[in-house]
């Protein structure tokens, strides 16, 4: 016995000796975070194994986990060393260990598509990456050289350079760091470079002697004037005398192409504003300037002169009739307000830009969730585009608009899941309200539409998704893509079943998405409530806070009826709007007109003053503190909510009051300061009728009348006024002191 024993003892040695534990698979790269599958093959009488990490049974955080099944899960962050050791263990012969060596790498980048896939050589472009599992630490390289990345989302990236030449680049993306991950290659065929269209906006100006006038160019450029001189800025002063020609030409030079540029016609005209009028302001011009405060963005003496001369219809067939100014995508969100704040300070079709800008307060979007220029500017263009235009091709375009389709969820809503999130804003701030109106724009107890109702304006909605990206396949939903005016229809994606809209009236089924948008936009345009709900909206915003109802009754049968038969024309409500009885009437009431939100204030009393702002301007962040960034609404409803009522009398309404607050009135005060303190900056105005006058307190009270309340300075105010400014100890404090106290003053703040 005791020889068997043995001879059994020294076999057993001899097996374990030789027998070998395999893990399977015994190299392996796994992603962090995830997890991967091991098995062991054991060749022992006893096959019981206990799973280790590195030795560690069960593994730890750093170096990932295993289950004693062999799951691996690999930790949530590579770790210094990526290689570990996934190991099985012979629970009856603790000396025989199987390993597995797993690296550890950065998930790796799916990169499907680079838009656009056939840039231009040799001008700057930008590229958007569509891809997925892509991380805010990602880096993109064009031909293995680092360019510029930003983060958009897990599945989209973009960069930013300059392909030297025409050919074919090689695109990826690595997750950097330890166990960095390279994505495949997408390769971009970069074409000949294209031509450089400069352009200059405006084209033609008038500029008084010593006066400035803002210009912008759509492309980098240096600037030269014939007479003046203007800044690398685009900020053009005419000269102090006349010069033998009073026509200046203003050209753009692109900085990268020198053959390529564009010009602008300067008219100089002798001073007017040099001299205050230190006598009674006439009817006249009172009316010329109240008219401009609610058909422009505030009046100028140039333009004050030209509606005297020419009378207010006529000066509106030359609005309606004046080249659109163009609204570029610039290159940052930063740069959209800065841009907004210039045009509506220089551009030269006033009456656009006011109406275009009352339409942005109620047909909303805002950079707080559009917040790239390619997702939040061509909502300003469709704005600018149909100011003048019809209401319904309005609210077709914002419907089919990919940035509304993102920003109210309309694009890739499917029969699958409805999203009800378009119809129902298109219905209660976009149409016709949450209750029926009477044709004065009263409104009525009787809700205008259910939850029954966006229901099934949402199913006959569904089926649209984002453009198809440059180079790319068309897909049952496309990623967000912004290249193209209107989003896709997408058949597969639509419910055909029949739909009841408002006033019974039924979608049969079987209709094309097409079909179905224009029966809902039909029904929208149709409903009764449209005339007086937009027409109470933009009086609101252009004229005053509180029109009577008749004045409402009388603006939304334009908006029915044209004259010629043709409903929602809006060239014809703007013109009834402004020629309005109850909009002409210069004796204000005790109910007449409405505050001054920051923008138009801040925008307006710059114009006054003839000063610019510039388009590259680093102020727009002021009116985030005031309430009113430029280019994000706090929401859906606007800056502020068109039925907000005064807190100290909600007989009245007073939507702008919901964000003039303490804090907003100081901060309000520190940049009136600013500005005034500050002729020279930016932006800039003009002090010189003011001080010309400062050497008499009366003449320059006069001239602080004229130019600022057109003639309607109180005599309390007045009295106010010169008390303060009368102690200044020189001509310059004074101008400063007047102007400053007349602009806080509740006589400017409200347009009336």
């Amino acid at each position: 016995m005791r020889i068997s024993s043995l001879l059994w003892l020294l076999s057993a040695v001899s097996f374990c000796a030789t027998a070998q534990i395999v893990v399977y698979h015994e190299t392996a790269t796994v992603e962090r975070g995830t997890s991967r599958q091991f098995t062991a093959y054991v060749p022992l009488a006893s096959n019981a194994i206990t799973w280790m990490v590195n030795g560690v049974v069960g593994g730890a955080a750093a170096t990932g986990t295993v289950t004693q099944t062999g799951l691996y899960q690999a930790p949530a962050s590579v770790p210094t060393a990526n290689v570990v050791n996934v190991q099985a263990r012979s629970n009856a012969y603790p000396n025989i260990v199987g390993t597995a060596r797993v690296t550890i790498v950065q998930p790796k980048p799916n990169l499907w598509s680079v838009s656009p896939s056939s840039p231009a050589s040799g001008a700057p472009v930008t590229l958007s990456l569509n891809g997925g599992s892509l991380l805010n630490t990602a880096v993109a390289t064009v031909n293995n050289t680092a360019w510029p990345t930003e983060f958009v989302s897990s599945t989209r990236l973009r960069i930013t350079g300059t392909f030297p030449a025409a050919g074919a680049y090689v695109v990826r993306i690595t997750h950097p760091g330890n166990g960095a991950n390279v994505s495949d290659p997408v390769t971009v065929n970069a074409g000949a470079a294209a031509p450089i269209t400069v352009t200059v906006t405006p084209a033609a100006a008038t500029v008084a002697l010593s006066a400035t006038r803002a210009f912008a160019a759509n492309v980098p450029v240096t600037w030269t004037a014939t007479a003046g001189t203007i800044t690398a800025a685009g900020v053009y002063t005419a000269p102090a005398t006349m010069p033998a020609s009073p026509t200046v030409t203003v050209r753009a030079t692109s900085t990268t192409d020198t053959t390529r540029f564009a010009s602008a016609t300067v008219t100089l005209q002798a001073s007017t504003t040099t001299t205050p009028d230190p006598g009674p302001v006439s009817p006249a011009y009172t009316a010329a300037a109240r008219f401009l405060d609610q058909a422009a963005f505030g009046p100028t003496p140039e333009m004050i002169a030209e509606v005297r001369q020419k009378g207010v219809n006529t000066w509106l067939d030359e609005q309606f009739a004046m080249a659109e100014t163009a609204i570029p995508i610039p290159d940052s969100n930063a740069t959209v307000s800065a841009q907004t704040l210039n045009r509506l300070a220089t551009a030269p079709d006033q009456l656009r830009q006011r109406v275009a800008w009352a339409l942005a307060q109620f047909l909303v979007i805002s950079a707080n969730k559009n917040p790239y220029p390619d997702e939040y500017v061509p909502h300003l263009q469709t704005l600018s585009r149909n100011a003048f235009g019809n209401y319904r091709t309005l609210l077709r375009d914002i419907t089919l608009s990919p940035q509304m389709g993102k920003y109210l969820d309309l694009a890739n809503s499917t029969k699958a899941g409805p999203n009800e999130n378009y119809p129902r804003e298109l219905l209660q701030l976009f149409s016709i309200g949450t209750v029926m109106l009477n044709p004065d724009g009263t409104p009525t107890a009787t809700p205008s539409y259910t939850q029954a109702d966006i229901v099934q304006f949402a199913r006959a909605l569904t089926g649209w998704t984002y453009p198809t990206a440059a180079g790319s396949q068309p897909a049952a939903t496309n990623w967000e893509n912004f290249s193209q005016p209107a989003m896709e229809a997408r058949t597969n994606n639509h419910d055909t079943s029949a739909k009841t809209l408002l006033n019974g009236t039924v979608l049969a089924a079987g209709q094309t998405v097409q079909q179905d948008l224009d029966g809902v936009i039909d029904n929208v345009f149709n409903h009764p409530n449209v005339g007086p709900f937009v027409a109470l909206r933009l009086i609101r915003n252009m004229v005053t806070s509180n029109p009577s109802p008749a004045y409402v009754q009388r603006v939304a049968a334009v908006f029915a009826n044209n004259g010629a038969g043709v409903r929602g024309d809006l060239k014809a409500v703007v013109r009834a709007i402004l020629t309005d009885a109850e909009a002409r009437n210069d004796q204000a009431g005790p109910n007449s007109g409405r505050l001054k939100d920051p923008l138009y204030f801040y925008v307006s009393f710059v114009r006054t003053l003839g000063g610019t702002i510039r388009n590259n301007t680093q102020m727009a962040w002021v009116f985030t503190n005031m309430g009113q960034p430029v280019s994000a609404p706090q929401s859906v409803f606007g800056y502020y909510s068109p039925l907000y009522r005064l807190p100290a009398n909600p007989a009245l309404y007073g939507p702008e009051f919901q964000i003039y607050t303490p804090t907003e009135s100081v901060l309000l005060g520190n940049e009136m300061h600013q500005v005034i303190h500050n002729p020279g900056g930016d932006p800039s105005i003009d002090l010189t009728p003011f001080t010309a006058a400062a050497g008499d307190v009366d003449a320059l009270l006069d001239a602080v009348n004229q130019r600022m309340f057109y003639g309607r300075m109180t005599a309390e105010l007045r009295a106010a006024l010169r008390k303060a400014v009368l102690p200044s100890y020189d001509n310059e404090q004074r101008v400063r002191t007047a102007l400053y106290l007349a602009a806080l003053s509740g006589y400017y703040g409200v347009q009336y």
